[in-house]
C-alpha cells in the first residue's frame, strides 16, 4: 500500500509533467526558420581578391542572424531588418557590409536553403 506521502506528491508531478509537455508543444511551434533568412551569405574582400562565404550559424530571440564563416575565424550580423551590419571590433572588410538581403540577391550573392514541400 502506498503511503501518504507518495500519493501527495503524484497531483505535483502530474502537474509538472503536464506543465512541461505544454511548453515543449509551445515552444515546437515557435521554432521555425525565419522565411527570409538564406542558407549563405558570399561576401568579396577587396584587400586580398578572395570570397568569404558565411553560413547561417544562429538566430537570436529578436530576429538578428549571424553568419559564420566555416573556419569560423570571421562572422557577419544580418540585423532582423535584413540589413548586414558593419562590425564593430574590426574595420568592413567586405562589400556585403551594408547591403540588404534584396540587394545581396539581386546581384547572386545569395545561397537559398532548399525547403522540402
Amino acid at each position: 500500500m502506498a503511503n501518504v506521502s507518495d500519493m501527495l506528491k503524484l497531483p505535483l508531478v502530474v502537474t509538472a509533467v503536464t506543465s512541461t509537455l505544454v511548453a515543449l508543444a509551445a515552444g515546437a511551434v515557435a521554432q521555425t526558420v525565419p522565411p527570409n533568412l538564406p542558407a549563405a551569405i558570399i561576401c568579396y574582400a577587396q584587400a586580398d581578391q578572395s570570397w568569404r562565404v558565411g553560413y547561417l550559424f544562429r538566430v537570436e530571440q529578436n530576429g538578428d542572424a549571424i553568419y559564420m564563416t566555416p573556419g569560423g575565424r570571421l562572422s557577419a550580423l544580418v540585423n532582423a531588418k535584413g540589413v548586414v551590419a558593419a562590425p564593430t571590433n574590426r574595420p568592413a572588410g567586405v562589400d556585403c557590409y551594408g547591403k540588404t538581403l534584396d540587394e545581396l540577391r539581386s546581384i547572386g550573392r545569395i545561397m537559398e536553403f532548399q525547403r522540402a514541400k
